[in-house]
């Protein structure tokens, strides 16, 4: 199975939860790929999507974070 992969920037946890999803509908449509090695790859994939998933989140807080202490200190 040939798929074109859409050249692109990952600038930010979400772009590499998008790349993620992306590369694991691929995998799941392949059916040329031995279903164990298939399984182990999206599971791979999917704690990589979770581990951005929970860097953006952080990345929000912190911000957040950054904005309250500006706010207080009068910045």
């Amino acid at each position: 199975m040939s798929k074109m992969v859409k050249e692109r920037r990952i600038n930010n946890p979400g772009h590499i939860r998008a790349l993620m999803q992306e590369q694991i509908n691929i995998l799941r449509q392949d059916d040329s790929l031995d279903p164990i090695d298939k399984a182990r790859v999206i599971a791979t994939l999917s704690n990589t999507a979770l581990s951005a998933y929970k860097d953006g989140e952080m990345l929000e807080k912190l911000k957040e974070v950054e904005s309250l202490i500006k706010e207080h200190q009068g910045g």
